[in-house]
């Protein structure tokens, strides 16, 4: 090359500017420096990686640094220098005007310069020391995606054909870009010994493998790379490479240990008394027995335990991952939840057991991971502040850091998207499932959970899309070495058969085949099927009984709310919810009773109501509700009630749903051992509950001769949500001839008979029992269409790749986001016009009910509108803004249009929640 590239490389670009700039190069180096770091110190991903390559571990984090500080190579060129025409101006004062205008961004422009330019040399052996005896057209192809994984380091893959490079590199900038290469080079690798790789094409397939967590260094790296809060900007023309490196490893050292995204020691083994101290030794369950007991086999593990509502199922997974992590198999864990409100109630459970996890003297992070987590309060008093001691955040009179509550680093916390790097996250299943599919920065998440223990809780409440999406992300947590424990009540073996399938090819092993039908289960793949016994307080005999009209589930509940006791009623939809809302209301007006002591719970409130509501519920129908709190209330609620809840009421009625969800809600039923006015009996106290749990079902008799419209006739909404109606007339029949259950001895039987295939039923309801195998079959290649592909390697497979928020992690109809809004004062405001007053105002609703803001009447209304709308938190990107106006005492009404464009009227109210036009089951006059 000609001139002096080496000055050209260390002056003349910029790399970062706000409002000074920072010089490309050395902000390359401040990304490589931090990635090293990391990886110096995360022994276990180090580790993995370097074995899974063939290279020494030397070998390989030198390579890898020296990849990193290629990651900003597409900033070389002219067309993304010019962004900042004044700054380019001054560091090339002679170079007149820019004319390179390369629509293409740096990332794919980086990659496109690694094609053309750097690929062709390493042919000829430069930089990487390979010796003559490796084939090089093995290696380099393998380089390919290491590459593609440093310049995709903004969350997706660069464009493989990012078009001419001419249109965006001046022939300066071609030669500064190859300098610096060459600069760097020397730096990183200039002490490497030549590197044999033994075996060049197992290296070729782990490189494209693995490319999906070198990514997530990369992306990892340059986050806390451009952080200034770590790295000072630097513009001194005079300051050579080789002097800048030990400043930028200070600097990375600082920013690795402060962010909290390293691995923390984890503690010696301890026994289950240690590690639930609030337990008695002797109050461990037969299957947490089992956890406690059962020989860990060597490698990465797959548990699946089943057993019965409250048989300690949680406690009995933090156990097997407290063994893997003081067995040095783990770091962390994850617990995976199927909603946000499931989710923050884990969190707050694992704040009383994760620091006993680790070492004494650690500080260890834990997490809530879901879109709504701002929202929770336990998650937001756990930030520790940038720089604080964290010792400051103790809770007060704690012992030891085991007690020290929850803690969370601030810089970990400031997106979802980092949460699963900390050392304990509790969240939703969705953002996992976020790592398997084409979303903006699921590179981090999966290096999030590498090393980590993946606890996915309610596992057969999948639909067939999830559950494909959760076998994939098993596929690949196996591949990386992780272990993972799944929990269910009641989970189908062709479901099981399916996790396990997953989780061997991720190994590459053999599948492991069920072939044990006992329940309780616990299944220890590849290694054993466990069967286990019942704690005696949570096995019971459940005797159901069916009410076929509306009027007979309002008189059982009416009966006994005047008895003294506490009733519930989950139905199909919010629809049905609010219809039956609005009758047990005017029925309990008409017979004197209180409006107060009935409650409506669904999804379709907003998230301060919805909060206030839960609270509500579970304080006074949990296990320490007071009986006072409780006698003569009812609930109507929608499956929001169904999972996770520590809810228990004296009666309980259910919408015929499938068996799985039934057995849910029947264990929202005589949870606790109670006496017969409620209050909860001693753990001492021997006695039995005085109450008898019955489960009644409204449904329709199933009759043999049933029609086509056999369910739908009775639950026209109902019957689109459960769609396979002849599972539900098994579930009914079943139910029928049993005349109950009892759990646990007849889950498996029940389960297997409505979910299996050699059941008899009625022919006319064949075709739902087709239709819906169809839509599962579609859902099943819907999820493999829109997941990662392990063996593809970290590049785009098309134009899907997404912002999180809009990734499909579930199928069905699409939502819209409002944001409720009333005006006040010349503007409009957050219906809860406090903290965060939007997010707390916003409800979802169908898409096609809702697609966008109907325009206002009145100008002024109008302007404001607009107005709010660029205030709202995502300025309305993806959510509607709904103003509402007075329709009675705390009753509001909107418009909005809907899918066609069409308006449709929307109410809402504190008691009530949303409800759309066509819903008229409740009317104006129930507001309150």
């Amino acid at each position: 090359m000609d001139g002096k590239p080496q000055d050209i490389a260390a002056v003349h670009y910029w790399g970062k500017t706000r409002p000074a700039w920072h010089l490309l190069p050395c902000h390359c180096l401040d990304v490589a420096a931090t990635g090293r770091e990391y990886l110096l110190r995360h022994h276990r991903l180090r580790r993995c990686l370097a074995a899974a390559l063939g290279l020494p571990e030397p070998v390989f984090l030198a390579w890898f640094t020296f990849f990193l500080a290629l990651h900003d190579l597409g900033k070389f060129a002219q067309s993304f220098q010019a962004q900042r025409t004044d700054v380019l101006l001054r560091l090339q004062p002679g170079l007149g005007a820019p004319t390179k205008t390369s629509p293409e961004r740096h990332d794919s422009l980086g990659y496109g310069f690694w094609n053309e330019h750097l690929r062709p040399r390493l042919r000829n052996g430069d930089w990487l020391k390979l010796s003559p005896e490796t084939p090089r057209n093995r290696v380099v192809p393998g380089l390919d995606h290491w590459a593609a994984a440093v310049t995709g380091h903004h969350g997706l893959p660069p464009k493989q054909s990012p078009g001419s490079l001419v249109d965006a590199f001046a022939d300066a900038d071609r030669q500064a870009a190859l300098a610096f290469v060459d600069e760097v080079a020397n730096l990183l690798l200039g002490e490497l010994e030549p590197v044999v790789i033994a075996d060049a094409e197992a290296f070729r397939v782990a490189s494209k493998r693995l490319s999906w967590w070198l990514a997530g260094i990369a992306v990892l790296a340059d986050w806390l790379g451009s952080n200034t809060r770590w790295f000072d900007f630097c513009d001194d023309p005079g300051l050579k490479l080789a002097r800048y490196w030990p400043r930028a490893c200070r600097q990375a050292a600082a920013a690795v240990s402060e962010s909290g995204v390293l691995p923390v020691a984890s503690a010696a083994s301890r026994a289950f008394g240690e590690l639930f101290p609030a337990i008695p030794p002797a109050g461990a369950s037969p299957l947490q027995q089992l956890a406690a007991e059962l020989d860990l086999a060597t490698g990465p593990q797959l548990f699946v335990l089943e057993d019965v509502t409250g048989a300690g199922k949680t406690e009995a997974a933090l156990l097997l991952a407290h063994r893997l992590m003081a067995a040095d198999r783990a770091d962390g864990l994850y617990f995976a939840l199927p909603t946000m409100a499931t989710a923050g109630a884990m969190y707050a459970r694992l704040g009383e057991v994760y620091g006993r996890l680790f070492e004494s003297g650690t500080r260890p992070s834990i997490v809530l991971a879901h879109g709504m987590r701002d929202l929770d309060p336990r998650f937001r008093q756990s930030l520790l502040s940038p720089g604080a001691p964290e010792d400051d955040y103790a809770d007060a009179g704690a012992e030891g850091p085991e007690a020290a509550g929850l803690r969370c680093n601030a810089w970990l916390a400031d997106s979802r998207k980092k949460a699963l790097l900390a050392q304990v996250g509790a969240g939703t299943l969705d953002q996992g499932l976020l790592g398997i599919l084409q979303a903006r920065h699921q590179s981090l998440r999966l290096l999030g959970l590498f090393g980590k223990v993946l606890v996915c809780d309610e596992v057969h409440a999948s639909d067939p899309y999830v559950h494909e999406l959760l076998c994939i992300l098993l596929h690949f947590h196996a591949a990386a070495g992780g272990s993972a424990i799944l929990l269910s009540a009641t989970l189908p073996t062709k479901m099981r058969a399916g996790l396990l399938e997953a989780w061997a090819r991720g190994r590459g092993d053999a599948p492991m085949r069920p072939s044990q039908h006992a329940y309780p289960l616990l299944t220890q793949a590849g290694v054993a099927e466990l069967p286990v016994a019942t704690r005696p307080d949570v096995a019971r005999q459940v005797r159901v009984c069916r009410l076929d009209s509306i009027d007979a589930v309002l008189d059982l509940l009416l009966r006994a709310a005047e008895a003294g006791h506490c009733a519930c009623w989950i139905r199909n939809t919010v629809g049905d919810a609010c219809a039956a809302h609005a009758l047990l209301a005017a029925a309990m007006a008409g017979r004197g009773q209180p409006a107060e002591s009935l409650t409506l719970f669904h999804a379709r409130f907003t998230v301060a109501d919805r909060q206030r509501i839960e609270t509500d519920v579970v304080a006074r129908f949990g296990r320490n509700g007071d009986p006072a709190g409780r006698r003569g209330r009812i609930v109507i609620g929608s499956q929001v009630l169904e999972q996770s809840l520590d809810v228990d009421f004296d009666v309980l009625v259910s919408d015929l749903a499938p068996i799985d969800a039934l057995i849910q809600r029947a264990g929202r039923m005589c949870r606790h051992r109670r006496d017969a006015i409620g209050a909860v009996r001693a753990d001492d106290d021997p006695r039995p509950d005085a109450r008898v749990p019955c489960l009644w079902v409204h449904g329709p008799a199933p009759v043999a001769d049933a029609g086509a419209d056999w369910y739908r006739a009775m639950f026209r909404g109902a019957a689109a949500v459960y769609p396979n109606h002849r599972q539900l007339w098994l579930t009914a029949a079943e139910l029928e001839r049993r005349g109950g259950f009892a759990m646990p001895d007849d889950a498996r039987a029940l389960i297997e008979t409505v979910f299996g295939d050699d059941a008899e039923a009625p022919a006319a309801l064949d075709r739902s029992d087709i239709n819906t195998d169809g839509e599962r079959h579609a859902a099943t290649a819907m999820a493999q269409f829109n997941a990662l592909q392990l063996d593809a390697g970290y590049q785009r497979s098309g134009s899907q790749w997404a912002d999180d928020s809009v990734t499909p992690t579930r199928l069905g109809d699409a939502e819209t986001v409002l944001r409720l809004a009333v005006y006040v004062d010349g503007d409009w405001r957050p219906l809860h016009d406090e903290a965060q007053g939007w997010e707390r105002s916003q409800v979802k609703l169908r898409q096609r009910h809702a697609r966008r803001r109907a325009p206002l009447s009145d100008p002024m209304l109008e302007a404001a509108a607009v107005s709010a709308e660029s205030r709202l938190p995502d300025r309305g990107k993806w959510s509607v803004l709904l103003p509402l106006f007075p329709d009675g005492e705390a009753c509001w009404r909107g418009v909005v249009l809907d899918g066609d464009d069409r308006p449709c009227t929307l109410w809402y109210g504190p008691r009530f929640g949303l409800l759309r036009e066509q819903e008229q089951n409740v009317s104006k006059e129930s507001c309150p």
